[in-house]
């Protein structure tokens, strides 16, 4: 099913792991985070996925990967003391200059940002600092009609002001525009909560059969989106 040209103005897209991926796999950055903090391996990037959805707001990078790694030792038992060593110690390992475009993504935004008839925005949870950094590596650095990084102090995605932000930067309208997303929960979610419609690309691992919300477009590299529009 595509999407007719004359009801579409506005096309968001999130940035982690939607546009861009690390070069390292999630399990490498995993094993060099455990090996730099000297604690034994107790945790999988599956079960970093299973307790994400779930963690309260916080202010930095360090505390969220604190809660999260926190969250993923009570998910298999474990002792969740060693997070916050853990935690800096990933932080530290995760270079955010080393990202590389996701499949088909490089072609579909340069595609987009070409096409006179859409406006073409960012809509990405995490600091300017850190996203700035990885949108100067895959060349995107200013590249888009609006650029919004959602933070706590004012709501990370699916809080709707990160979307409302774009959406008043861009002069548009829910009805007529499109979110691209990964995350079920952040993208999905927050842009069908404003109306929007939505373009859901997973990660393999996040891949399932019946997704819960349930996005009005699922694909299966972001060259299915040039074939949508």
């Amino acid at each position: 099913m595509t999407i007719s040209a004359d009801s579409l103005s506005t096309v968001l897209f999130d940035l982690d792991d939607t546009l861009c991926e690390y070069r390292l796999s999630p399990a490498e950055r995993l094993d060099a985070a455990f090996d730099h903090a000297d604690v034994d391996p107790y945790c999988s990037p599956a079960d970093l996925d299973a307790v994400v959805g779930g963690l309260p707001t916080v202010d930095t990078d360090v505390e969220f990967y604190t809660e999260l790694f926190a969250a993923a030792a009570d998910h298999v038992d474990a002792d969740p003391a060693v997070a916050p060593d853990l935690a800096r110690s990933y932080a530290t390992a995760l270079d955010h200059g080393d990202v590389q475009f996701r499949p088909g993504a490089r072609d579909a935004v340069e595609g987009l940002l070409a096409h006179d008839g859409y406006d073409v925005g960012l809509v990405t949870n995490g600091s300017r600092a850190t996203q700035t950094r990885k949108l100067s590596t895959l060349g995107l650095q200013g590249a888009f009609d609006a650029h919004v990084y959602a933070t706590p102090e004012h709501g990370l995605k699916p809080d709707p002001y990160p979307f409302e932000r774009a959406l008043s930067t861009l002069d548009a309208t829910v009805d007529r525009t499109l979110y691209v997303g990964n995350s079920l929960r952040a993208d999905v979610t927050g842009a069908r909560n404003l109306g929007m419609r939505t373009a859901w690309y997973p990660t393999d691992r996040a891949r399932v059969p019946d997704p819960d919300p349930t996005p009005d477009h699922t694909l299966d590299s972001l060259s299915d989106l040039t074939a949508l529009l």
